[in-house]
């Protein structure tokens, strides 16, 4: 049994790693995300697995062309590659409750 353990999380790395994708999970939650800062390197290929756990909320990064209604249930898969270099803000574009102004995060691309 352990043996088949080892072969599936070896298939899994191998398709991760062929993949070539950097794949993040976000929380969405009570008008907050968790982690509210994502660091990747310029020239990555990025997944954002979004997760809401309460009510709809969104999600927006207006320099890359990106927003979402992420709904409660399975996630919201986002993918880009950062090809700029700098720092981008998140933010929540379904008003969701009463701390919605306040749902920020922060992407940072490095070279």
């Amino acid at each position: 049994m352990r043996l088949a353990f080892v072969v599936f999380m070896t298939l899994v790395w191998m398709v991760q790693a062929q993949d070539n994708v950097r794949t993040i999970d976000i929380v969405l939650q009570k008008s907050h995300y968790t982690p509210d800062q994502v660091e990747v390197h310029k020239g990555e290929k990025v997944r954002l697995n979004l997760k809401s756990l309460d009510v709809t909320h969104g999600f927006a990064i207006d320099e890359l062309g990106i927003a979402r209604e992420v709904s409660p249930g399975p996630p919201t898969v986002v993918e880009f590659t950062a090809d700029q270099v700098g720092s981008f803000s998140y933010y929540c574009v379904v008003r969701c409750g009463k701390g919605h102004l306040q749902m920020r995060g922060t992407l940072v691309v490095k070279e």
